[in-house]
């Protein structure tokens, strides 16, 4: 069958998709990959046959020197004028390439017999498939929409009742409605198609739509059970090892990082992904000063730097990394909490430190800390004598034993991408 999967944001938002693709691929499906620009080479490097660019470059909008001298400003009217340009261009880029991939004459990927939609595409992949006739799947990264066990908002809905975490979905669904709706009836419009009516998720259920959820039941117990066939939870994905090997990402094959490893203990692994940063010194620094204290080296994999530290032999800077085969050589980690970093680092049986900056990253930490495998802080606040604390908390050894049981209880990579293609495969037969 023909499949275009529709993806946007930072790598972590891409990855799944083209984990998704190559699976796809690989049962003898033709599948295009439709990415931002900066990702092209990651997805072709991966194996993905056909790739094709979608909208504005994700990571220079976020990070070029107007992104962080707008988010540094005090005055917050600037920062947020800022962050809505940046967001109504890429709104513009993104939807002027979905008419030429999908409608205009001669589209390339107009053929499509199934979308498959990431996160931040649901709305304009549900109106493209509605365009062109076909099944639409959603893919999602986190439980981010309406249940009984999880309420929007970590922390704060933890002790409410199962109906008013329910409710309280339905009124934040509104709210994004309210907000943000106009911007996709504009684009139903240009499509031809009728207004829609009312909020996306209440639309998707309407319509019977799979939202595919991939990650793992392990980490939320019972929210399978709670949503039923519609919301099927298959398990984090992650690239092949054969697909790894094209990505230039660091491993311990690394003559100078295998000695480094070599010469101490297990290493704690310090990482944002591809998020931006506005000081990464100061970063690196607070990690540095904690792990210094605790008695731990430090692997950092943020910014430009490479190789030891001249200053210190306790810490080593690497590049984009091989998560899945540097990750076992570390003793603890501490990120982000982008769905994708947080797989890899319980995959490999880490103690986790979630510092999150974003999006869902505060709910990951959440969890992390409910199953007893880590802990969480706010990246921007956090100090290090607060990370210092939560270290001694991940050497723990019932932090530890944690760590390694829910590894052993994680849905392998390859059957979680198995699942998910079936799914996917299902619409169109």
């Amino acid at each position: 069958m023909r499949v275009a999967v529709v993806m946007y944001g930072s790598r972590g938002d891409i990855q799944p998709g083209v984990c998704l693709a190559l699976e796809l691929q690989r049962r003898g499906h033709s599948v295009a990959a439709l990415v931002p620009p900066n990702l092209v080479d990651l997805a072709r490097r991966a194996g993905v046959a056909e790739v094709r660019e979608l909208g504005a470059e994700t990571e220079q909008a976020w990070s070029s020197a107007e992104a962080t001298a707008s988010m540094k400003a005090r005055n917050p009217l600037t920062r947020v004028r800022f962050a809505l340009a940046n967001v109504r261009r890429g709104f513009a880029a993104f939807d002027a390439d979905l008419c030429r991939l999908f409608l205009d004459a001669g589209a390339p990927c107009g053929d499509a017999e199934v979308l498959v939609a990431g996160p931040l595409c649901q709305d304009r992949g549900l109106a493209v498939a509605e365009a062109l006739g076909v099944p639409l799947v959603v893919l999602r990264f986190a439980p981010l929409s309406e249940n009984g066990l999880l309420g929007p908002i970590p922390g704060v809905s933890d002790r409410w009742s199962p109906e008013w975490k329910r409710r309280s979905w339905r009124a934040a669904d509104r709210v994004t409605w309210w907000a943000t709706g106009w911007n996709e009836q504009s684009f139903r419009s240009r499509l031809g198609l009728p207004r829609a009516a009312g909020p996306l998720p209440r639309r998707l259920r309407a319509a019977g739509i799979p939202q595919l959820q991939a990650y793992d039941e392990a980490l939320i117990p019972g929210l399978a059970a709670d949503w039923g066939e519609h919301k099927p939870i298959v398990g984090f994905l992650d690239l092949p090892p054969d697909s790894r090997a094209g990505l230039p990402e660091t491993t311990p094959a690394d003559t100078a990082l295998a000695d480094w490893l070599a010469a101490g203990e297990p290493p704690v692994f310090v990482s944002f992904g591809s998020m931006p940063l506005t000081d990464p010194d100061a970063v690196i620094s607070t990690f540095r000063t904690a792990c210094r204290g605790a008695g731990h080296r430090a692997l950092f994999a943020i910014g430009d730097r490479r190789g030891p530290d001249p200053h210190d032999p306790g810490v080593y800077f690497v590049g984009p990394t091989d998560h899945s085969a540097l990750l076992p050589r570390c003793a603890a980690a501490i990120h982000h909490g982008g769905a994708g970093t947080t797989a890899a680092t319980l995959r490999a049986g880490l103690p986790t430190l979630i510092c999150s900056i974003t999006a869902d990253q505060p709910f990951w930490g959440q969890r992390v800390r409910a199953v007893g495998a880590g802990g969480t802080r706010r990246l921007r606040t956090v100090t290090a004598d607060e990370v210092g604390a939560e270290l001694r908390t991940l050497f723990a050894p019932g932090t530890r034993a944690a760590a390694a049981g829910l590894a052993a209880a994680l849905v392998p990579a390859e059957k979680a991408a198995a699942r998910a293609a079936e799914l996917v495969e299902q619409q169109v037969r």
